[in-house]
């Protein structure tokens, strides 16, 4: 319920922030702030380096050992000060390479501010201790303050810049809050050579995985607009935006579960841990296919109340992008919940890896021939063929459940 509260918000305030953007900035200059953010999820997915995910589950093997704890927050605060520097040597790169930044180095810098302040947060921390409820009042808090300086302060054309200033703030805010609870709760100890190897030993794989999977998704739009004017990527971010909010109403269920199932795993009660990521698979995939729904027969009403006339062509798209919901769903929950969770992540690493290679590939190349219609057909089939693949590795390595396993017998 913690985590729907905060999904809640981040599903409701982008169709009030990005209508209001959409309509005060325009198509052209909107496009230009989100190919910003875009690139900021990018870089911010560098220094995050799957600990979201190997972290959380360390943490939940730990709980109640506050000095071990410490030990794995130090690993991975030594870690994410080295992939800082990383990124800001990929940043001078693209500085010269994307001329929207050498045109403009300012938007460059919003977008490495906020992908470092992203890097920076201990979600991952509070996630392995099922500290839900702490991090969504704060995150629920701080996007509401975000929303509001966004409607008060952006008012007209040309202010896109002071949009990128509010998101950075809010992030900000976020960072320093979010630290200071956790070394509430651990000791603060230095990051030492042998912990920062061990969190990087233990997230490499999962870091490949993510990074392949932001190719296809946070990514998307980034690529997207290397080959189509901003206006065009407008059209496309309006619609992919609806698309992913809808997307995030699946993401609770599994979030809260997979800290539970890591768990029940390591404490020896697979049957257990097996039948929640049964009823989890099958709670994502109804709520999923229901969103992909309502969304096919509502997306001219959609548009035309979030964004107005200027966006109409985004009704075909959204349409299109609805599809993605339930294999989005179905592949998160089984790589998240099988897979990640038995630490078997080169499974869902090599899979997410292949799908992530093929759209760097096409989105730029069908971007370039048939533009935002095409690409959203290629994310369509790109995430169906993962999930796919996926529930075709776990029947053969005997990890489907029966019909016993799910209902508890």
């Amino acid at each position: 319920m913690a985590l729907y509260a905060v999904q809640f918000v981040l599903t409701i305030l982008p169709l009030i922030t990005l209508p209001w953007l959409a309509r005060v900035l325009g198509p052209a200059e909107l496009g230009v702030v989100v190919f910003v953010q875009s690139f900021s999820f990018l870089l911010g997915m560098l220094i995050e380096f799957g600990f979201q995910l190997s972290a959380t589950r360390r943490i939940a093997a730990e709980r109640g050992d506050r000095h071990a704890m410490g030990e794995t927050v130090a690993g991975v605060l030594g870690a994410k000060l080295l992939l800082i520097a990383v990124a800001v040597a990929v940043s001078v790169v693209v500085l010269v390479s994307v001329p929207a930044f050498r045109d403009d180095p300012k938007l460059l810098g919003f977008g490495l501010a906020m992908a470092l302040l992203q890097g920076l947060l201990p979600i991952w921390f509070f996630t392995g201790l099922e500290q839900l409820r702490l991090t969504a009042a704060i995150d629920v808090t701080v996007r509401l303050l975000t929303a509001v300086a966004i409607i008060v302060l952006v008012r007209e054309e040309g202010q896109g810049l002071r949009v990128l200033w509010i998101w950075t703030a809010g992030a900000a805010i976020s960072v320093v809050i979010l630290n200071a609870l956790m070394y509430r709760r651990v000791p603060f100890l230095r990051p030492t050579s042998h912990l920062r190897s061990l969190a990087f030993k233990e997230g490499w794989a999962l870091f490949v995985a993510t990074a392949a999977v932001s190719l296809y998704t946070s990514g998307t739009v980034f690529m997207l607009g290397l080959v189509v004017s901003s206006a065009q990527l407008a059209l496309f971010s309006a619609a992919e935006r609806v698309v992913r909010a809808a997307i995030r109403a699946t993401g609770p269920i599994s979030g809260a579960a997979y800290p539970r199932i890591s768990h029940l795993l390591s404490q020896g009660r697979a049957d257990r841990a097996q039948r929640l990521s049964s009823l989890v698979l099958l709670a994502v995939t109804a709520l999923a296919a229901v969103a992909s729904a309502l969304m096919l027969l509502l997306a001219p009403v959609v548009i035309d109340i979030l964004f107005g006339d200027q966006f109409e062509e985004s009704v075909g798209i959204l349409r299109i992008l609805a599809l993605l919901l339930p294999p989005v769903a179905v592949g998160a929950t089984l790589s998240g919940l099988w897979l990640i969770t038995r630490r078997m992540d080169r499974i869902s690493t090599t899979i997410a890896v292949a799908s992530g290679l093929v759209n760097l590939v096409a989105t730029p190349l069908v971007g370039s021939l048939s533009g935002p219609t095409g690409v959203a057909w290629t994310l369509v089939a790109i995430e169906t063929g993962a999930a796919i693949s996926l529930v075709v590795v776990i029947r053969a390595r005997s990890l489907m459940p029966t019909r016993a396993q799910v209902l508890g017998r």
